[in-house]
């Protein structure tokens, strides 16, 4: 499967173009987030920083399509947001966003390897992808794993359960890797982890 070259014009737009965002949490609550304008350019990083309850998690769930804002615009990847309907979102979300949960919404009753699997089941383009990289999804959720430090046989076969919170925030983030989404949400991925393995 070979990817479209986006046009000359088009090659440097923004990955993330924001404008006039403003978000409450119900009709009658205050507005909590309020940003008049974000660019972030193709292959830029950037860190967020604020303190606790400042917005930064909904900054994020707005930039996945999770949640949706009462005023302005959300462009990710060219694509606006607000003009897809609740099942595009999801789609949208799987196809293109890798993310990396605060609390890691690992499923527990599945194994290390089929946790990072999930994106392959719900994104056709991220399993292609992942099988273009190793030709096998198992393969390549090892790779992935294995940068972590995580490839280990005998951590494999416990549940996720039974891992320690920094072996699950690294499980974490190689199923947000899987199938390499062209945007990565992360939502603090190193705070169980210690300085060297961040």
């Amino acid at each position: 499967m070979k990817a479209a070259t986006p046009a000359p014009d088009q090659a440097q737009a923004p990955v993330i173009a924001i404008r006039d965002l403003a978000f409450r949490w119900g009709p009658e609550s205050p507005v909590v987030l309020a940003l008049d304008a974000l660019d972030v350019a193709p292959g830029e990083s950037v860190f967020i920083e604020g303190p606790s309850g400042s917005g930064k998690s909904t900054l994020l769930s707005l930039l996945a399509a999770v949640a949706r804002p009462v005023n302005g615009q959300v462009r990710v990847l060219g694509q606006d947001l607000e003009g897809l309907s609740p099942m595009g979102r999801d789609r949208f979300r799987a196809d293109h966003v890798g993310y990396i949960f605060q609390m890691f919404n690992l499923i527990p009753y599945l194994s290390m390897v089929e946790n990072v699997l999930l994106p392959a089941r719900f994104s056709r383009r991220r399993r292609d992808r992942a099988l273009v990289r190793t030709g096998s999804l198992e393969a390549e959720a090892l790779r992935l794993l294995g940068h972590l430090d995580m490839d280990d046989p005998e951590l494999r076969a416990r549940p996720v359960t039974d891992l320690s919170v920094g072996q699950q925030q690294r499980v974490a983030a190689a199923r947000a890797l899987l199938g390499s989404p062209a945007l990565l949400i992360a939502d603090e991925p190193t705070s169980a982890l210690d300085a060297d393995r961040r």
